[in-house]
């Protein structure tokens, strides 16, 4: 008589290494972002620090993020003309000096994190278009929303 008691790991679909990689690194950037601050104030040098302190200070608004996510989607994909139109745009979502100084930090964390994670995972093919995917899942998974 068989044992069957294992089969339902044969019933299972496969995942891509990449897929869970990219799944469980937007999975631990949501929880850096919602934990405020993240630990990000470790790899910035003082000057930066000190330039940066406002904006660490206090977590900012969701408009503030989100503005921060698409302007680091952006950046990972190399589209700085759509980035200079977004940041005129949407101008008016930074309210304050601290606002801007916290924008200017979490765009250069998420597109430093990205990068870092495309750098640490080299033998697995990861372009600029799947970090961005991710950055995606990270708004999806902070502010529980479906994107188009």
């Amino acid at each position: 008589m068989r044992d069957r008691r294992w089969d339902f790991l044969y019933d299972r679909q496969r995942q891509p290494v990449k897929a869970y990689v990219l799944e469980r690194f937007a999975e631990e950037l949501a929880h850096e972002l919602a934990a405020w601050p993240p630990p990000f104030l470790e790899w910035v040098s003082d000057e930066l620090r000190a330039r940066y302190a406002p904006g660490a200070a206090e977590k900012p608004r969701d408009d503030v993020v989100r503005l921060a996510l698409e302007l680091a989607r952006l950046d990972l994909l190399r589209e700085w003309e759509a980035q200079e139109r977004l940041l005129r745009s949407e101008a008016h979502r930074v309210q304050s000096p601290a606002e801007r100084s916290a924008l200017h930090l979490l765009t250069i964390f998420l597109t430093e994190k990205c990068l870092g994670l495309k750098e640490y995972a080299e033998n697995i093919p990861m372009v600029r278009q799947d970090l961005a995917g991710a950055l995606e899942d990270v708004e999806r998974r902070l502010f529980k929303v479906t994107l188009t």
